[in-house]
């Protein structure tokens, strides 16, 4: 089978799947006597899956000859253009009054990218609210998927990172030995060959059963804390993709401590079935990612209680106390760019407003861990450059020094921070980008920064939160907020990853 083919059996498969995922909220609207949703569901899932068997049929024996998808960079972009777009049938039926087609994409768009931003009301169907965390979910295992089975191979996607944590060859894994063999393969022939489909099929296998069932361990225990069955099941999948889509109703202290426990999955790769570990690298609680994430959130949560609620500790410890549990729980809700705002004695919005805001939109630009659902620079990039600043102070101090970090610190120093640093310019010559086309477009300059922030890192919820006022998407023009579904395919995508498209034709 040549490359096209094969890369329109990927998007054929994501058209079946999805329609097979369109019975699910449709047998919830049948549930809830939303009739009209779950026909739209039903209707919608009928005429996806007759087209994705029309279009194999049509393709499987097509000549053969390189595509517009032979190299995984395509395949990911067209995935998360065209995917939302098959999510969206049943939303423009699904919806109150109807919804524009653009709009619908827009909201799928957001949901996919596991980015959560919505124009539409709180008082949306309850199977179209779940409709949208589930394209979270997905949208979340799909992540998780493509890292592992093609960023892995390119040495992209923070892979990069992780194999400059040895020096030589020999000191190297065998799967980081393995993968360095192979990146001149992949860089040459980058087409989307049977490897890469036997990869993709290996890691779903491998993935989706521990994603299934740590979303349904966490609904089981979400219900046992009381909260209704299908808003903790939204929660639950909310939370295993980041996406921070969640229903209305506000939780209790016991289920935002299980959301907390779940979103740490979120910090580090390590954690996940079929990881890339390096063999020096230490236990769990060793992990770079871990302990500068554990520090960030211990300066944060400090700071920020110290300006809103440990005034009060002396006169009523019992509530300064729960502010301090609301602030924690909301800046590492925001640092995994799920932006969950914590109930329980949470200040009022407007607290984060000013240096609040600020600090809240640094966590999520930072986000998660390498190849995680999290959005953002990814924190062991952040840790690569800051333990080369360490390295460059101490320099500054001991100019004959020498290093002793070992081979593993000594490869974050070096190559690991070069490539954070590539990633970090890129990153922020894409936010500067999105900046300037939505103040052209006549946003203010302020406004324009958060709602490409939220974009870019995933997390639309910063919206809401990091500015004076919240901001809202439904008050954007279908041109802004096309230019903010397309920030938040590019904050999905590894940037990088499309450099590694266009360099080896500027060598030539």
């Amino acid at each position: 089978m040549n490359s096209t083919a094969r890369g329109t059996t990927v998007m054929v498969a994501l058209m079946g799947l999805t329609a097979a995922a369109m019975l699910v909220p449709a047998a919830l609207g049948f549930t809830l006597r939303e009739h009209a949703t779950a026909r739209a569901f039903l209707y919608s899932a009928s005429l996806l899956a007759a087209l994705a068997g029309l279009t194999y049929l049509a393709v499987r024996r097509a000549p053969g000859g390189q595509g517009m998808f032979s190299h995984p960079f395509y395949v990911l972009s067209a995935s998360y253009l065209f995917v939302p777009l098959f999510m969206a049938l049943p939303v423009t039926e699904a919806t109150p009054g109807g919804l524009p087609l653009f709009d619908a994409w827009f909201e799928m768009v957001s949901a996919f990218t596991t980015t959560g931003a919505t124009a539409l009301g709180v008082d949306m169907p309850r199977s179209l609210l779940f409709w949208r965390a589930m394209a979270g979910w997905m949208g979340g295992l799909f992540v998780l998927v493509y890292a592992g089975a093609l960023l892995a191979p390119m040495n992209m996607g923070g892979f990069d990172i992780v194999t400059a944590r040895s020096e030589t060859e020999s000191a190297l894994p065998e799967w980081s030995r393995n993968m360095r063999a192979t990146q001149i393969e992949v860089r040459s022939d980058s087409g989307l060959g049977g490897n890469h489909l036997g990869r993709l099929w290996a890691y779903i296998r491998l993935i989706a059963p521990v994603y299934m069932g740590l979303t349904l361990l966490l609904w089981v225990l979400l219900s046992m804390q009381g909260t209704p069955p299908l808003v903790a099941l939204i929660q639950a999948m909310s939370t295993l993709s980041t996406s921070g889509i969640v229903a209305p109703e506000p939780l209790g202290f016991g289920a935002e401590l299980l959301v907390a426990l779940f979103l740490g999955l979120a910090l580090t790769r390590r954690v996940w079935p079929g990881a890339i570990i390096p063999q020096d690298a230490g236990r769990v609680w060793d992990d770079d990612e871990i302990r500068l994430a554990l520090v960030l959130l211990a300066v944060v949560v400090a700071g920020l209680w110290a300006m809103n609620g440990a005034s009060g500790f002396t006169d009523a410890p019992g509530a300064a106390l729960a502010e301090l549990w609301g602030i924690g729980f909301t800046a590492l809700s925001f640092l995994t760019t799920a932006g969950f705002v914590s109930t329980i004695g949470a200040p009022d919005l407007t607290a984060f407003a000013g240096p609040g805001g600020i600090v809240l939109l640094g966590l999520a630009m930072l986000g998660g861990g390498v190849a995680t659902t999290a959005g953002g620079l990814k924190l062991l990039r952040g840790f690569a450059l800051l333990w080369q600043a360490k390295h460059e102070l101490e320099k500054l101090v001991h100019p004959s020094g020498m290093g002793g970090d070992g081979p593993r610190l000594r490869g974050l120093r070096s190559e690991g921070a070069f490539s954070a640093w590539l990633f970090l310019m890129v990153f922020i010559l894409t936010l500067s980008v999105l900046v300037m086309a939505l103040v052209l477009l006549g946003h203010p300059l302020e406004d324009a920064l958060i709602y490409a922030s939220a974009a870019l890192t995933t997390t639309g919820p910063l919206t809401e939160i990091a500015g004076p006022d919240p901001l809202s998407f439904a008050a954007l023009s279908d041109p802004a907020r096309g230019v903010m579904a397309l920030g938040m395919i590019l904050g999905r995508l590894e940037l990088l990853l499309l450099l590694s498209v266009l360099w080896p034709r500027l060598e030539r």
